[in-house]
């Protein structure tokens, strides 16, 4: 597979695997939102876990714009492909929040109002995305075939432990602008968030080296 069509379609199923387990557990089986969260949260380590043994030797697996930022920044992708990852990602997660909408019979885009601006969310999204980009830039040093399971164990407990659930990606935040579901988040909040996410990237990049 190509890496670009790799990373979109990466991208992809990560949104398909938070916006349809919402649905399907909340709108279609009725949970708690405790059940909700633990579900997602579920889906998202097993689709990382899956796709990035799938594809690591493809495109990276990077499936994040900040992933593919820290790596330019680190001299490990060139220009070019950062931004063709980026594109391919943003425009994987918005397909998945459309594929997902119209798997569940909702609108196919709407526009979130879900306020996610408190600064401690942003604080909490600096945390899970710096932590997250501090687990790949360790392993890919040392233990590079630890990255699939170590990203998903992450993303796993950061939900929990993270006040934001863990966002962590531009590509999922930006995506999940066009959703008004329970995952939505509002335009002012995404451009907080997508901040945050990338000066995470930098100060990682800048501060582990290769």
């Amino acid at each position: 597979m190509n890496k670009y069509v790799a990373e979109f379609y990466g991208t992809f199923l990560l949104l398909v695997s938070i916006l349809g387990t919402f649905y399907l557990s909340s709108t279609v089986l009725g949970a708690p939102d405790h059940i909700t969260v633990l579900l997602i949260a579920l889906a998202v380590a097993a689709t990382l876990f899956s796709n990035i043994n799938i594809f690591i030797k493809v495109s990276g697996a990077h499936f994040n714009p900040a992933i593919s930022f820290m790596m330019f920044i680190k001299g490990n992708l060139n220009l070019n492909d950062c931004l063709l990852y980026i594109l391919m990602q943003i425009s994987g997660g918005v397909l998945g929040v459309i594929v997902s909408h119209i798997m569940f019979g909702a609108d196919i885009l709407s526009v979130s109002e879900i306020d996610r601006s408190p600064s401690t969310l942003l604080l909490a999204e600096l945390i899970a995305t710096s932590g997250l980009l501090i687990v790949i830039a360790m392993l890919e040093k040392s233990s590079p075939e630890k990255i699939p399971s170590c990203v998903a164990l992450f993303i796993l407990a950061a939900t929990f432990f993270t006040s934001s659930t863990c966002f962590a990606n531009p590509a999922v935040t930006f995506a999940r602008i066009f959703t008004d579901s329970g995952v939505g988040i509002d335009i002012y909040s995404a451009f907080n968030f997508l901040i945050v996410q990338f000066v995470s990237a930098l100060i990682v990049a800048k501060t582990i080296k290769s």
